[in-house]
Parts: C-alpha cells; structure tokens; sequence
C-alpha cells in the first residue's frame, strides 16, 4: 500500500504509472472509475494532455460500469460523468461505454466481445466502495464472471444519490465489468481518498494480511491479484466529519 498526503500526489503518482504505460504501448485500453475518486488522476492526466505531454490518440477507454434504466446523457449516468469531468477534454482513439438503456444481457456480451477483440485491458482505476465493492462488483460477487448484470446493494445506490441534481430513480440493477476482468488486466490500482472509506480499507488489509481475501469484500480479492496497487490518501484516515 502506498501512501500520500493529498489528492494531488496521488494523482500525480498515477499519471505517471499511466504514462509509462502509455509509453510501452501507445494504443493501451483503460478503464478508470467515474466518481470522486477518480478527480484526482483525472486533473493530473488532463493537465499533461494540454501540456502536449501525454497523448491518448492512439489508446482507448472504457467505462467499467452504468446504471440500468439511465441513458448516457442522463444527468447521474456513469457516462455522462464521464464524459464531462474526462471524455470530452481528452483524445481517446476509442471510446466504450455501456448504454444502460439497451437490454442488460446483450450489453455485457457487447462489452465481452470488445475486451476479447482488444486482448482484454491494460490498465484499471478502481475506486474502493464504502462496502469494499469495486465497480458494481458488490458483496457477494462471483470472481468467475467477466462483464455482468449485477445487483446494487442499497448503500452503493444511497452514496450514488450525490451524482444526481435531483432525486435519482430506483438504482437497483447495473451492469459492469467482472472480477476476472481485473484479473486478467495487466496493472490495477484501487484507490480510497475520503475518511468514508476507511473501514472498507482495513477489512481488505486484514484480509489480505491473513490471507484470506473474499467476495464478501471484493476489493481485498483485487489486492490480492499480483498486478494491483492500493493507493490511499492520508484524508482516509482522517476523523469523519
């Protein structure tokens, strides 16, 4: 696990990781969470393509996850927030993203044949859930599974109130890539940066410690994978207000 003392330096640290990615295969295919979380890396990696630092003209992007029932420009959808807060500032050759109107099961084998046709993904930004879920991987997930339908537990659907301007609709299905697709990924960093998180990173640290990660905290089974990274901020640790 590694440390930092704000937002930025991780942020910045993971710009870098992603960089050097980038440099080793220019035409890479990503996948980072949307949410809070991912402001940070995804300020640093802006800032460097308006720098002319850092290109994605080459690689693609792929969006790990929607609610079902949501268009993409839907105010809340994973895609909309994507697309405003990263997509839409950066020069990604390819873009995926699931359409949480279509039917459910034909986008996931949608989403299937696309990361087999890709050689699967190079790199993911998972954010760590306040009940330890990455994606819409929720307790409970089978590891076996690559991209799903999965149920959203009722808190996952209570923090996710904070995306939307107005009340959101009932969020009680996504769909999403599955764990074996981290697994099957060649570098993976899970990232916790608010005190809200902090209970869900001990328990994957227990776990891993005691060499027992299971789906009942689905991060931990990712921190176990050999390729995953666990970045926290100090601010997790920090008083809750």
């Amino acid at each position: 696990m590694q440390r930092f003392p704000s937002d930025a330096a991780m942020g910045e640290y993971l710009a870098d990781r992603i960089a050097e990615v980038l440099r080793a295969k220019p035409d890479a295919l990503l996948s980072i969470a949307a949410g809070t979380t991912s402001f940070p890396v995804f300020d640093a990696l802006k800032r460097r393509v308006r720098a002319g630092e850092l290109s994605f003209a080459q690689a693609g992007f792929f969006g790990m996850d929607e609610w079902c029932g949501l268009p993409q420009d839907a105010d809340g959808a994973m895609a909309d927030f994507l697309r405003r807060h990263f997509l839409d500032e950066v020069d990604f050759k390819e873009v995926f993203l699931f359409d949480g109107m279509a039917d459910p099961q034909a986008e996931c084998a949608r989403a299937r044949a696309f990361l087999s046709s890709r050689g699967g993904l190079d790199v993911i930004v998972f954010g760590i859930g306040v009940n330890g879920h990455v994606a819409l991987n929720e307790p409970g997930a089978d590891p076996t599974l690559h991209a799903h339908v999965a149920q959203v537990a009722q808190v996952t659907a209570h923090v996710a109130q904070k995306y939307f301007e107005k009340k959101a609709p009932p969020l009680t299905m996504g769909v999403t890539i599955g764990l074996a697709d981290a697994l099957d990924t060649g570098s993976v960093w899970l990232v916790a940066n608010t005190p809200a998180k902090r209970e869900a990173v001990e328990k994957l640290e227990a776990l891993a410690g005691a060499g027992t990660p299971n789906n009942q905290v689905p991060a931990s089974l990712v921190a176990a994978m050999p390729q995953t990274e666990l970045l926290v901020t100090e601010a997790v640790y920090a008083p809750a207000s």
